[in-house]
């Protein structure tokens, strides 16, 4: 109900004529659960477990629950009774042709070689017919047909026909009224295709995305082990040391830390934001530590605490427990792009990572962070010898 009740905010927001069913869906699925309380409620075990589905569960606006179940808003919209075209694409909120600039899909690259989508609708109530263009023959695109109010257009690539290189291509929309919108397809074929792998995970829109267990190395120390959680957290895991009576670490040479080999296309300045697990601070002291480097560079401590102390109240903590994660960023500088290794240091136990996301600009808002990269890595992760005998022991 929630997911329905989010698509049409958005539909409404690009002028969809399908925006009015996706309001009267959200208002059957409301209905529903309400038949499924009154189910458990009176029919289910001859009333055995009568009122206790009472509770209300829908509408809260704050932590107080509202006195009754209440139907989020849903928004309706008037289509005009012509014929007129819009057009979405994967990855943008915006419409086109009212939106203003370019329409520019997520890159393609032939690492991962995904198929991304054009959503083209009606913004009235009429149906028409459309054509779809390409300007090189091995992007291809879904046929069309006429149109009542929605089509997906699956957009892929023959990559055994892609130039070496990052190209674009124009996939040209014609629909009534002789409306145009031309979406742009970037491209990114490296030479050889998919069988030319690169060393670690690769950037792709700006950004490298990598979930923690999936190191390339973990250095242990002599009473110390990295040890992945499966299932903790947003995604996939967590990973953490053990055990947690040892003393806080100096960040340096051969101290514990995590590996993750990664392509970079460009040089300059990034971001390194790290997704950790909730945690108190159980020492009682300066907050809990751990450290981020590129390469040899002297490690940058970051404390997961700051802004979660005391002095600046309950809310901070109350949001990252809520969003079931907390995101701290620090600053680094590359001097060439290609491949680097990004190390995450061990400096007080009980930090727990889930997820690294390197920025070099292109992190776009989202509640899990973006999908992980694509990695050439063929092999599981490495170890070193101290670190090799205490995995074993999972």
């Amino acid at each position: 109900m929630y997911y329905t009740i989010a698509q049409n905010q958005l539909y409404a927001q690009q002028g969809r004529a399908s925006t009015n069913d996706l309001a009267a869906k959200a208002k059957k699925l409301f209905e529903r659960d309400a038949e499924i309380s009154r189910y458990y409620n009176q029919t289910m075990a001859k009333g055995k477990w009568n009122h206790m589905m009472d509770q209300t569960h829908i509408g809260y606006t704050y932590w107080q629950q509202p006195p009754t179940d209440k139907m989020p808003e849903v928004k309706q919209l008037t289509p005009a009774a012509t014929a007129d075209m819009g057009v979405a694409i994967e990855g943008a909120e915006a419409a086109w042709p009212q939106q203003s600039g370019e329409a520019v899909l997520p890159t393609f690259n032939s690492h991962q070689q995904t198929t991304r989508y054009i959503d083209v609708f009606n913004l009235g109530t009429a149906p028409f017919e459309y054509t779809v263009q390409t300007g090189s023959p091995w992007l291809r695109v879904t046929k069309p047909a006429k149109l009542d109010k929605e089509q997906r257009l699956l957009v892929s690539v023959d990559w055994s026909k892609a130039p070496a290189g990052t190209t674009r291509v124009p996939i040209t929309i014609s629909g009534p009224n002789n409306k145009k919108v031309v979406v742009q397809a970037v491209v990114g074929s490296a030479a050889g295709g998919k069988s030319n792998l690169a060393k670690g995970f690769v950037e792709t829109d700006g950004y490298v995305s990598i979930e923690a267990e999936h190191y390339s190395q973990a250095v242990n120390g002599s009473n110390v082990k990295w040890q992945t959680i499966p299932d903790l957290g947003r995604t996939l895991s967590g990973v953490t040391v053990f055990p947690r009576t040892i003393p806080s670490q100096t960040p340096a040479g051969n101290s514990p830390h995590l590996e993750y080999k990664v392509q970079l296309k460009g040089s300059g300045p990034v971001t390194v934001q790290a997704y950790m697990a909730p945690t108190l601070d159980f020492t009682n002291t300066t907050g809990l530590r751990y450290a981020v480097s590129f390469d040899d560079e002297a490690p940058q401590i970051v404390n997961l605490h700051t802004g979660l102390n005391p002095d600046n109240g309950n809310r901070p903590w109350e949001q990252a427990v809520a969003n079931n994660i907390i995101i701290k960023t620090s600053s680094h500088t590359l001097a060439k792009p290609g491949e680097h290794v990004l190390k995450f240091w061990l400096v007080d136990p009980g930090v727990v990572l889930q997820k690294l996301v390197i920025d070099r600009g292109g992190v776009k808002t989202s509640y899990l962070g973006p999908p992980e990269s694509f990695s050439g890595a063929t092999t599981a992760p490495k170890a070193t010898e101290a670190s090799k005998s205490s995995i074993g022991k999972r």
